[in-house]
């Protein structure tokens, strides 16, 4: 289907040298542009539980021998004020 819109100066000329560096027809590449955009929007996107104030970080061991004791996560998180 023949489309006709218009794009800013400097995208067309990043897309026309894209294009030529891959070998491929401007109209290709845009298509596989939009492709992707679409198959992106149907993966289910991953979100941390709502309201949480803190990253969702997956378990393992930590890189060094840091004490993680209550104690010292108090201090790394509230200056050991509390």
């Amino acid at each position: 289907m023949k489309m006709t819109f218009e794009l800013p100066p400097d995208l067309v000329t990043r897309l026309k040298m894209k294009a030529a560096q891959d070998g491929a027809k401007l109209k290709d590449l845009i298509a596989e542009a939009c492709r992707r955009l679409l198959a992106e929007e149907e993966r289910p996107r991953k979100r941390k539980p709502p309201g949480s104030p803190f990253p969702v970080i997956k378990g393992g061991k930590a890189k060094n021998a840091e004490d993680f004791s209550p104690d010292r996560v108090d201090e790394l998180l509230w200056g050991g004020t509390r």
